[in-house]
């Protein structure tokens, strides 16, 4: 094999149903590329809203999604993890052409809210079933193929969105809608030759597992699923924090923004799968949190001396800070995925060919509801403590992530144990 076809099968995983499920992880990112590219040009140059209606809109939907990941996790563990997750892939092909009719605000708001709740209900159902298709040990690993298509995708959709950006005319972006709503319709012909997991009928008491409360009420499991959110505010960092802080605070050229971006995606594709090892276990995982903070930390502490810097070695400095940012996001998404599905109801490894999965959709559902809880305030504390507060702002932000992750080893660990004495209870 030559070494340009191990560098491609170094970012794919197995064939099979592995492999489609990371192919329509890229099939969909390349359709949000072509769109979100182009979006607030199309909310306001086409659709005509303003500034703070399109803002407005996306904070209602952001808050409203949530909601129904919970109970989108029930309904796939009753009828099929992979069902439901097609029935979101349809659901959000329909919402997204309707952004084509939309003519104000309200419509506006009812379209962006349909998306908004379809794309939360399938990310439950959507981790479930990979449970469902990959083996326990290598579901970390499945994940972090599964993130490098994403980046990959989204890029390539970012792309093809330029021509449609340079010609500037309601054509060019209705194609980027129509070509999103395309992305849709071939996830679902993927998502339908895979293997199906439902329905099942619900399990007998007997069956069940001893013990173990209901996601909701699993106030250890909801802690650790919003310490992940708190280390997923990275992201808010790349998109929000360091083009402010570029271009308000330091004498780097505003185009530094757009190599620090190129820089983090490429880190991401190459580095995902490698950062991911060893979080395939909850210990692991917890540990891979901890090292996030720390990584986090440094990046805020390195950008926090760009302010004073000359234009060449600031540059230089929030490209070391980039690196980091990106080790700390890397080490974070895998230690969310390994805490989560380690801890779910059952853990993956309980799951076989002809097991129930009784509760992991429903538990996947209030990992995601706590993770997206503690991420709402993200962009609003990134934007003060850059804006307002400066390096002390940097640094406190640094510290916050170090305090997250730290915490996340003891949570985490008796988590674990206390998930270990339930199993141990639970009826053979």
């Amino acid at each position: 094999m030559s070494s340009t076809s191990s560098g491609v099968a170094a970012l794919l995983p197995p064939r099979g149903p592995l492999r489609a499920y990371a192919l329509t992880t890229l099939v969909d990112w390349i359709g949000n590329g072509l769109f979100h590219t182009g979006a607030a040009l199309f909310f306001t140059r086409v659709v005509g809203l303003g500034a703070t209606q399109v803002g407005l809109g996306l904070t209602i939907a952001a808050l409203l999604g949530p909601a129904v990941a919970v109970p989108a996790g029930r309904l796939g563990d009753r009828f099929g993890h992979r069902r439901v997750y097609l029935a979101t892939v349809l659901v959000r092909a329909v919402a997204f052409a309707g952004y084509l009719l939309v003519d104000g605000f309200a419509a506006f708001l009812a379209v962006v809210c349909a998306i908004a709740l379809a794309e939360s209900a399938s990310r439950p159902v959507r981790g479930a079933y990979l449970a469902r298709i990959a083996d326990d040990s290598a579901l970390v690993a499945v994940s972090a193929y599964t993130r490098v298509m994403l980046n990959i995708g989204f890029s390539l959709g970012s792309l093809g969105a330029g021509a449609a950006l340079a010609a500037d005319s309601r054509t060019g972006y209705a194609a980027l809608v129509l070509g999103n709503c395309l992305s849709y319709a071939i996830v679902a012909a993927i998502v339908v030759r895979m293997p199906d997991d439902g329905p099942r009928a619900a399990p007998e008491a007997a069956d069940r597992p001893a013990g173990r409360r209901g996601a909701l009420r699993d106030r250890r499991f909801l802690a650790l699923a919003a310490l992940s959110g708190l280390l997923y505010v990275n992201a808010d960092i790349l998109n929000l924090g360091l083009p402010l802080w570029i271009s308000s605070r330091t004498h780097a050229p505003t185009w530094t923004v757009a190599v620090l971006m190129l820089l983090n995606t490429g880190l991401v594709i190459l580095l995902q799968v490698r950062a991911a090892r060893g979080s395939d276990t909850v210990a692991g995982a917890a540990v891979a949190g901890r090292r996030a903070g720390w990584a986090l930390l440094g990046a805020c502490a390195a950008t926090a001396t760009t302010a004073a810097l000359p234009p060449v070695p600031a540059v230089l400095v929030l490209a070391v800070g980039v690196v980091l940012l990106t080790a700390g996001e890397l080490l974070s998404s895998a230690s969310g995925w390994g805490i989560s599905y380690g801890l779910a109801d059952p853990p993956p490894s309980s799951l076989t060919s002809r097991g129930d999965p009784h509760r992991l959709g429903e538990f996947l559902g209030a990992w995601s509801l706590g993770s997206d809880v503690a991420r709402a305030g993200g962009p609003l504390l990134v934007a003060a403590l850059v804006t307002h507060g400066g390096a002390p702002g940097w640094l406190l932000l640094g510290t916050l992530f170090l305090a997250a992750g730290t915490v996340t080893v003891p949570l985490a660990g008796r988590g674990a144990v206390d998930r270990g004495k339930v199993a141990a209870g639970s009826p053979g």
